[in-house]
């Protein structure tokens, strides 16, 4: 098991959105959850907030918050990175792809684009080999005025759907800034 926890730890940090959009200059930026709002956005007794800590000294290079199901040990994390003047030429396509890019045998299942909270967004469903293990997830991203945010549901292939309407409801109550 704690292999697991150190291969999600690397996982969380190659899964954040942060690092994609911050270039060769880094703007002012800032997270969207601090720590007194990130207790209440995940409320279910079967999933355990994580504790995530990073070596680097940049809190932008580490999620806001990550939950583990008890069940399943399937993932939800919530990542985001704030600017005054976001890049509008972000395409949220291409941040999927990049937010992707880490992944081995990549299978894109589904794509969409919808709307979350009001704001563009764009769903990705798929299956791929990330440090060995198969793992099938789906991946959102948001662009709101100021921020742009990836949410990720990551889970061992047989318990996907089990736990999926948990991610659902995360999003769905999420309020965006």
């Amino acid at each position: 098991m704690k292999s697991f926890y150190s291969s999600l730890t690397a996982l969380l940090f190659f899964l954040n959105g942060c690092s994609i959009l911050v270039g060769q200059v880094k703007p002012v930026e800032e997270k969207s959850v601090n720590s007194q709002t990130k207790n209440k956005l995940l409320n279910h007794p079967d999933w355990k907030q994580l504790e995530i800590q990073s070596s680097v000294k940049s809190s932008t290079d580490i999620p806001d918050a990550a939950w583990q199901s008890q069940k399943t040990a399937a993932v939800i994390s919530l990542n985001s990175v704030c600017r005054r003047n976001i890049d509008r030429s972000d395409d949220l396509k291409n941040v999927t792809r990049i937010l992707l890019s880490q992944w081995d045998h990549l299978k894109i299942l589904s794509e969409r684009s919808l709307q979350l909270s009001g704001f563009p967004a764009y769903e990705t469903v798929a299956r791929g080999k990330y440090l060995d293990r198969d793992r099938k997830f789906k991946v959102i991203v948001v662009k709101s005025p100021s921020c742009v945010y990836d949410l990720v549901f990551l889970s061992p292939l047989e318990s996907f759907n089990e736990e999926l309407s948990v991610f659902q409801q995360f999003y769905d109550n999420l309020i965006l800034k």
